[in-house]
This record gives structure tokens, sequence and C-alpha cells, in this order.
């Protein structure tokens, strides 16, 4: 059991164990059970946990020190949509666990958050009404990221799906859309980075 983990999540994220307790539907002394290990935890506990946490159901079970049932399904809150030049309009300033909806997140992915795209300025890349799954952390070093599409937020405060790729300087990167037509953006400031790491597509035919 990594309890101290725990306690560092929550503070991370702006979030409380009273939060995480009426999230999970149970009462705040049965949070403190869980992490004193005096309590076990349900699978369903454990994925309602996850998506509190804006993190995966295996790491959190991993963190508990419990089985992880691979056959579990969890879900992810959709926080914002993406909408023309990429951009994010976002919901996700919850206090916290608001959204716009819950999705079934792919096989062993969920617990996270995700955005949807609306519109056709992503395509052919993603199309209107696909769900792209990603996790925030703070602190996230962009150099892990070059080269991947990423929920990037902006010092002057936008919110974009982007290529990311080196800037000139540390804090900077330069972003590219998935759609050719657009401009690439060089040397952006940037507050934080979060790699997208779960497509949920619809049926194409």
């Amino acid at each position: 059991m990594e309890k101290r983990w725990f306690q560092d999540r929550l503070r991370q994220l702006g979030k409380t164990q009273r939060g995480l307790a009426k999230h999970m539907g149970l009462d705040p002394s049965r949070i403190t059970e869980i992490l004193n290990q005096s309590r076990s935890i349900k699978i369903e506990e454990a994925v309602e946990m996850a998506e509190y946490l804006e993190t995966s159901l295996a790491d959190v079970v991993s963190k508990l020190g419990a089985f992880v049932n691979r056959e579990a399904k969890a879900s992810s809150l959709v926080v914002g949509y993406v909408g023309a030049g990429e951009t994010v309009y976002s919901v996700d300033d919850h206090e916290k666990g608001s959204g716009l909806y819950k999705i079934e997140a792919p096989q062993g992915e969920g617990g996270g958050v995700c955005v949807v795209v609306r519109g056709n300025s992503m395509s052919p890349r993603f199309r209107d009404g696909e769900h792209l799954g990603y996790s925030r952390e703070e602190g996230l070093d962009p150099a892990k990221c070059y080269g991947r599409e990423c929920v990037v937020q902006t010092k002057d405060g936008r919110q974009l799906v982007k290529i990311v790729e080196p800037g000139n300087a540390v804090g900077q990167v330069t972003l590219v859309s998935v759609n050719s037509s657009t401009p690439i953006e060089q040397n952006v400031p940037i507050e934080w980075v979060a790699p997208v790491t779960w497509v949920k597509l619809r049926p194409r035919g």
C-alpha cells in the first residue's frame, strides 16, 4: 500500500479525501479504512477511485497492493470538446468530478479524462464524435511527449490538441496540427502537456 501516493495525488489535483469519498458514494471513514488497509476494496470501487484521481485502474490497484481484475470495465469522464482550430473547450475545472458525461473506455483504459471531437477540424485523423483520452500530470516532462499527440495548456490560456515538438527554450514547444492546412506554431510557452493515451473511434465504413 502506497498511502503517501494517494495523499500526494489528491493534493496535486486540488482535490480532497472527502471529495473522493463523495465520488465513490462512501462515508469518509471508509476511505481512511481502505488507505489503512483495514477494509478491502471492491473492483468497482477501485474504478471510481481511478476516475476521481484521473489515472488508470491498474495504477490505483497496484498502489493499493491489490489484484487487478483485467475484465473490469472502466469509464472515463468527458471534460470538454475539441472544436475549430483543435481548441479544447474545457469544463475540466471541476471540484472536481463534474463533466459533460461519462463513456465506457477501451479495454484496459479509463479512470482518466477525455475530450470529444466536434466538427471536422481534425479530419481525417479524428472524426466528429470520437473521444481522446488523456491523464493530466502536473510537471510532465514535455521532452517525453515529442512527436506525440497531446492535450496542451498554453501560458496564454489556450487548451489545444496538437502534436508536440521541441521549442527553442525551456518551457516552450512547437505545436503541429494533425490538419496540414493549419499553420505550425513555434516556441509556444506552455503550462503543461498530457499525451493522448487512447482513442475511442467511431465505426468507419
